[in-house]
């Protein structure tokens, strides 16, 4: 038996793995990680550890917010440098393994290992540190939260077991000394260290049988207190933990660059199609919620409550609902304390004679339905990674977040230096274009706070001539996703197209001299794309500009490989305006114009398709008076218009 119950978890434990291998092939997503390596690049050509927030970019900009992360940036920055981008992919790897490697060791130690639950436990802790994966400093943190709570949790452990816990409690202001320089979610360490100070302490008072000694427990108020002073060792001093107290504590400082960020969501507004952290969190609660109430019935009279089992999950609770960014967060408390939890109850159940039922129990219910639950939660992940997303794929690369060959053009043009951009592609831009170009924004976002509503209004499509006139810039680049923009730009008289990629279109001054324009850099852009919404973006832009040979080219595209990708609804609106055309070019104007009909349903037709419309729409109205003269020559207006394949 033991031996098919160590055959079951190793099976589980691959099937873990497996799971995190694809769930976390995802491409460069936003693009956070490059202007974080254009300041260490700031750092090393400067030699300092003091950041110039002004330095990117020729709007204003504000030094006044403190951003530390130099330690982490210059990582980042070398790995790239000196291994090349696949070794960042590797490293988010080993930071998701060694996350999980920590409560899997605390499991080991409490002789949970051959646990088929323990594996279940592993997978919701890989699957919920979703938010907290994106490579970029931000990866740091759900390595460091791992390491701080798996430390109290072996220096409770040791305590259980007779053996000093100082050793580990002392541990975790070294590990906060490290991680204050790697990235400020170091604050989301606090609400732990309140909840186990407070839960040691009520513990001691209420619940003795749960308590540690109180030497241990004075020393975790010391290494705890040592911990809040660990803050302050970062080149800013002081000054950073207090800013950043003031600035999510207090909320001294607005911040209208929140309802922008995705990541500030609640869990509920971000929960997407497939398997979401919604549903993870019902699944943890419920977890943990019975491991809690067994562990209440088994124990005895006066540890029927461990408070500090309670306090640090309820801690982190709240934080994982309201705000997308920070349930990465939740997920080493959850694991670690589940089984810190579990192998007491058995622990208590031996203890009472019961060591025959608990094996039973275990063997014939508990395992059979952890394997099932991890099977089918492995499942419902890998799914999901394949569903369709807004900007990445299943894979390594760049996403299409970042305007890749939109920046190339820029670069061998002699266009700029000023570039009018918005928000999400600022990063890459400054990245790849920098020094010889300065962005207008990018998702900093913090230096330009002081004009924030500004831009904001700008990105949906207000104060166009306005806004222009207040910045006035030497080329513009647009996502395309932002489509009044885009429109703005091709209806403004002083700004020309000039090129699109699969991200962006770049405009240029209308009386912008040939000569500083480069050939096509990048003719192959659209040839293969891995993103069914990208390739519709790509799609729309080009039949609205009337580029016919890139709308052929993503209309076969998505009817070919992007085909599962892609939506229903928008697959069918990109058939109907091709069998739209190829109607109008036999003549076929009745179908063509129900066909047209059916396609811009969704969506806002180009001056070219609103011709057609309008043209059809006149051949509709003709009656039996019309001179065929003009019925001829309306269709011969029609097969004109019509995009040649």
């Amino acid at each position: 038996m033991k031996a098919g119950r160590t055959l079951l978890c190793a099976l589980l434990a691959l099937g873990v793995v497996a799971v995190i291998a694809v769930c976390y092939a995802t491409p460069f997503q936003d693009g956070d990680l490059f202007w974080h390596m254009a300041y260490a690049k700031q750092m090393l050509a400067r030699g300092t550890l003091r950041l110039d927030h002004t330095a990117f970019s020729w709007t204003p900009a504000s030094n006044r917010m403190i951003y530390c992360a130099w330690a982490s940036e210059l990582v980042l920055y070398e790995m790239w440098e000196r291994l090349g981008p696949w070794s960042l992919f590797a490293l988010r790897y080993a930071v998701v393994l060694a996350a999980l490697a920590l409560p899997w060791s605390l499991a080991r130690r409490l002789r949970l290992a051959r646990e088929p639950l323990t594996y279940l436990v592993l997978l919701i802790a890989a699957l919920v540190a979703s938010a907290g994966t994106i490579i970029k400093p931000e990866l740091f943190s759900l390595l460091f939260m791992a390491l701080v709570v798996w430390a109290f949790f072996r220096g409770k452990q040791a305590a259980r077991e007779g053996a000093a816990p100082e050793r580990w409690f002392y541990l975790v202001p070294a590990l906060i000394a490290l991680w204050v320089n790697f990235h400020g979610a170091f604050i989301m360490v606090a609400p732990f260290l309140l909840a186990t100070a407070l839960g040691e302490g009520l513990n001691l008072i209420l619940a003795r049988g749960s308590a540690r000694p109180a030497r241990a427990f004075r020393h975790l108020l010391a290494a705890w207190a040592l911990s809040g002073a660990a803050t302050v060792l970062n080149p800013y001093g002081w000054r950073y933990p207090a800013q950043l107290f003031a600035d999510y504590a207090l909320r001294r400082t607005a911040r209208p660059d929140e309802g922008w960020n995705q990541a500030h969501r609640s869990v509920f507004a971000a929960a997407g199609p497939g398997l979401n952290h919604v549903h993870l969190l019902w699944l943890m609660l419920a977890l943990l919620g019975g491991a809690l109430l067994l562990r209440a019935w088994a124990a005895p009279r006066r540890a029927r409550v461990d408070f500090t089992l309670v306090l640090a999950n309820a801690a982190y609770v709240p934080l994982y609902l309201i705000y997308m960014r920070s349930t990465s967060f939740w997920g080493p408390v959850f694991a670690c304390g589940f089984l810190f939890a579990a192998a007491q109850t058995r622990d208590w159940l031996v203890e009472n004679g019961r060591a025959f039922a608990v094996r039973t129990f275990a063997r014939k219910a508990v395992a059979p339905l952890a394997a099932m639950t991890c099977v089918v939660l492995g499942a419902f992940a890998v799914q999901t990674a394949f569903l369709p997303a807004p900007w990445t794929w299943v894979g390594f690369g760049i996403s299409y977040l970042n305007p890749v060959p939109e920046a190339e053009y820029l670069a061998a043009s002699r266009l700029g230096p000023r570039v009018l951009n918005l928000f999400d592609t600022g990063g890459y831009l400054l990245w790849r274009l920098e020094p010889r170009f300065r962005v207008m924004t990018d998702q900093r976002s913090f230096p330009y706070l002081d004009w924030f509503a500004e831009q904001s209004a700008f990105s949906t499509g207000q104060n166009f001539d306005s806004f222009l006139a207040a910045h006035p810039a030497d080329v513009a680049v647009i996502d395309l996703i932002k489509e009044p923009v885009w429109r703005n730009f091709l209806r403004a008289p002083g700004w020309r197209l000039v090129y699109f990629g699969p991200t962006a279109a770049i405009f240029v001054p209308a009386n912008t001299a040939p000569e500083r324009l480069p050939d096509d850099p990048a003719p192959a852009r659209f040839t293969r794309l891995r993103n069914a919404r990208v390739a519709a973006r790509a799609f729309h832009f080009a039949s609205v500009i009337g580029d016919f040979r890139t709308v052929w080219l993503m209309a076969g595209q998505l009817e070919g490989d992007l085909r599962g990708q892609a939506e229903p609804a928008e697959l069918q609106a990109v058939r109907d305006y091709c069998a739209a055309h190829r109607a109008l070019r036999s003549g076929d104007t009745a179908r063509s114009a129900a066909l047209f009909r059916a396609a811009f349903a969704r969506c806002e037709p180009g001056e070219r398709d609103r011709l057609i419309q309008t043209l059809l729409l006149s051949l509709e109205a003709a009656g039996a008076d019309t001179p065929r003269a003009d019925t001829e020559s309306i269709r011969a207006a029609l097969l004109k218009l019509a995009a040649p394949e």
